[in-house]
């Protein structure tokens, strides 16, 4: 659980409709809520990078006695169609990466079963869908934002921005580029603390080897090119659309 002390809200800079703008006017997050990503291509959920990083500050601040605790920030990635690669750098810890096949009432259950309350969702073309009966109203029902994105890291038609001068964010982008090295990092404390967190360093690193296969090495260069591309002046930038329920859910 680094992210809980590695991440500050103060790393970050938002916009919204071009003006300058807090994390709780864009996230307004409660102790309760829950933020699911969804990714469709390999390290898509890099394009999204900044929001996972600010909603978990948001997890801990908004209930700071969680940083005392083993707590992880409920962020929930929701792979459709494949295994898109490894994301323990950010802290999104086993059970909480959700592998589905391509089928859009297969995302509108596992985001219900989930309590889902903020949506990120690739970019693209809505669609008409018919969904299975009640599984709508009860997204419209929680579902309290949502975000369009993309692997990119800039979105069209854009109405936020998360920016941050901080290099420091790189390094959760850099382990999820590079998963060997994050296992290598794990393994090399697997013997501090007690029984408990030994086994569950242990398991935590023979599962990030377990999918070290999963993105090829063209797939990590175009990766890091697109996060190296949102880069400009020492400033890094992210840009989002927010849309609503019905929207998000003609994505899926």
């Amino acid at each position: 659980m680094h992210t809980a002390f590695s991440l500050k809200g103060s790393m970050f800079e938002i916009e919204m409709n071009g003006h300058a703008a807090d994390r709780e006017e864009l996230l307004d997050w409660r102790p309760d809520d829950r933020l699911a990503v969804i990714l469709t291509s390999p390290l898509s959920a890099l394009g999204a990078s900044m929001l996972l990083q600010l909603v978990t500050t948001a997890y801990y601040d908004v209930r700071p006695s969680r940083r005392k605790a083993p707590h992880y920030a409920e962020i929930y990635l929701l792979h459709s169609g494949g295994r898109y690669g490894d994301f323990s750098s950010f802290d999104v810890v086993p059970r909480r990466e959700v592998f589905l096949p391509a089928d859009p009432d297969a995302l509108i259950e596992a985001i219900n079963d989930r309590a889902i309350t903020h949506l990120a969702i690739p970019d693209g073309t809505p669609r008409h869908l018919t969904f299975p009966w009640k599984e709508p109203e009860v997204a419209r029902d929680r579902i309290r934002h949502c975000f369009a994105y993309t692997a990119q890291g800039r979105t069209s038609n854009a109405d936020i921005a998360i920016m941050s001068r901080n290099p420091d964010l790189h390094q959760d982008v850099e382990l999820a580029l590079e998963p060997i090295a994050l296992a290598e990092s794990i393994e090399r404390y697997i013997d501090a603390g007690d029984a408990d967190v030994q086994l569950y360093s242990r398991e935590l690193a023979q599962r990030v080897r377990s999918r070290l296969i999963e993105i090829s090495a063209d797939e990590k260069i175009t990766a890091r090119k697109y996060h190296d591309a949102i880069w400009d002046d020492g400033v890094m930038r992210q840009t989002f659309r927010k849309i609503s329920v019905d929207a998000a859910l003609s994505l899926l």
